[in-house]
């Protein structure tokens, strides 16, 4: 069975994609997750989701196949000869930060729906794969483990800084059971990184430390350090936010000196991991999935579900503390459809947003600089900052010079202002606000460059159960809300008939200020 969904990211656009369709099954029908009596009601699902224009691998792909490409060579290079293969080890404590996933693959999820992994990062992440190992290695220990779904987005050499963006603009609206990210940078950029995932999901983090490279020669038998990794400080920011590090370069390490290996016989060039190298990697990404000692949290923290409360006017109610939630239930012939109101406001009044990729232009400039390669989703704004008086719509920035200018334009509110890449900016109307840390190599644009992002609500305006009779569904209602209480009312709008199995609730660990 091919197990996963790989979607290498190249342009992503929002669009109304169900979360999980299933017909009427024995595992539906577990009385685990069917505790309560179902209630009448009817819900239409309206995602807002992002989807992709993505490549698929499947299990007649070949096992290096990156369609991503990043800067690493591409000859294969295999396990050093004469060395045995490599075993990763788990500590008591390892797996305490993964409470979720643990769940998630030992029983299964009901309704039956993927598993989603996320995957952030450099070519170094990028030479982890398409999601064969997890196809592949995840049904070896978890037999009762849903299908594996994978999504990556990478640059050459790209930092923790530029993460933060592609996390809001791709991972966030995704909502993921997972993350990984498997690259460099300052410890205050990962930190900035982890709480943007913190404060819009549930999902849990895996951070690796870095492999060794020829850099780091001059480190070892010295220090824990790579040249441009403070691995303790690394794992200081991982303890902090209950992310589970990897300690990856330390067993890494200890494989070379057990063996008597040179750092480059699990290389393929000066820095990146050769195909062992790499499946060395995730090898100790799996160990990590395991029971530990005890876990830092109890899964109903973040992710539970709770029964609606039936109103006298044939709608329903349910009060909840999160930033997001979904409605499980099944259709009927007759199925009634109902108005969507948060804390008293209809969908068209709640100002939550989601903010699509940033998609440059198919004409972007190309031009290398020396040596290097311009790649356009390398030298792009990364991330954008919704400011006041949001209106949902679609913006282009066009760059105006080679020198960081630009002009940005609302298919709504029209020319909304200039600014320069270099420089912090908020438009004229409020509405967008663009930071330089978050534009990546903007001294390689050029004017004419082109860059689009749509915004929309994050909150359905309606929702029916009408359709295939027993037809069972999850529908995202909302998602992106304010993280504390709320009140969710369904009011009837036509008819009232429905069946509601649950309402499942999603509360991030951490909140905003």
């Amino acid at each position: 069975m091919n197990r996963t969904v790989s979607k290498n990211i190249n342009r992503p656009a929002f669009a109304l994609v169900p979360l999980a369709k299933t017909a009427a099954s024995s595992k539906a029908a577990d009385p685990k997750w069917r505790q309560q009596t179902s209630v009448l009601i009817t819900a239409l699902f309206l995602a807002l989701v992002t989807t992709h224009h993505v490549d698929r691998s499947s299990a007649a792909d070949p096992p290096t196949s990156r369609n991503l490409k990043t800067d690493e060579p591409r000859k294969p290079k295999g396990k050093p000869e004469g060395a045995p293969e490599y075993v990763a080890t788990p500590a008591p404590a390892d797996g305490r930060h993964l409470a979720l996933t643990m769940q998630k693959l030992n029983d299964g999820i009901t309704p039956d729906r993927p598993f989603v992994i996320w995957a952030l990062g450099s070519s170094y992440t990028n030479m982890l794969g398409n999601g064969e190992f997890w196809r592949d290695e995840i049904p070896k220990h978890f037999p009762n483990a849903p299908q594996i779904e994978y999504h990556k987005m990478v640059g050459n050499s790209c930092p923790w800084q530029y993460l933060r963006g592609w996390a809001r603009h791709l991972v966030i609206p995704d909502q993921p059971d997972l993350v990984i990210t498997y690259t460099i940078g300052k410890p205050d950029d990962l930190e900035k990184l982890i709480i943007e995932l913190r404060k819009n999901t549930t999902a849990d983090i895996i951070v690796p430390s870095i492999h060794w490279r020829e850099r780091d020669q001059s480190l070892w038998g010295k220090s824990e350090n790579a040249a441009d990794q403070d691995v303790a400080a690394v794992r200081a920011v991982c303890d902090k936010y209950d992310v589970e590090f990897v300690e990856s370069r330390r067993d890494w390490g200890e494989y070379l000196r057990a063996n008597n290996l040179p750092i480059e016989s699990l290389l393929k060039d000066a820095v990146h991991q050769s195909e062992y190298g790499a499946q060395m990697i995730n090898r100790n990404i799996l160990a990590h999935l395991r029971i530990p000692d005890r876990f830092s949290y109890a899964p109903a923290m973040r992710e539970r579900r709770i029964r609606p409360i039936k109103k006298s006017d044939g709608g329903f109610e349910a009060r909840f503390t999160g930033n997001r939630i979904d409605i499980h239930g099944t259709r009927s012939a007759d199925g009634g459809t109902f108005k969507v109101l948060i804390d008293g406001k209809p969908a068209d009044q709640i100002d939550s947003f989601l903010v699509s990729y940033v998609q440059p232009g198919g004409k972007n400039s190309k031009d290398r600089v020396g040596n290097s390669p311009t790649v356009p989703r390398d030298t792009s704004p990364h991330g954008i900052t919704l400011g006041n008086a949001v209106v949902p719509q679609s913006w282009t920035i066009t760059m105006t010079s080679d020198t960081g200018d630009y002009e940005i334009v609302g298919s709504l509110t029209g020319t909304d202002g200039n600014g320069n890449a270099f420089h912090d900016f908020t438009s004229a109307s409020g509405q967008i606000i663009i930071e330089p840390e978050l534009w990546r190599r903007a001294e390689r644009n050029r004017k004419g460059d082109t860059f689009t992002f749509d915004v929309k609500r994050s909150v359905v305006p309606e929702v029916s159960f009408k359709g295939t009779a027993g037809e069972h569904f999850v529908a995202r209602i909302a998602q992106v809300l304010p993280n504390h209480e709320h009140r969710l009312e369904l009011s009837p709008v036509n008819g009232n008939e429905a069946i509601i199995d649950a309402f499942e609730v999603f509360q991030p660990p951490m909140v905003d200020n």
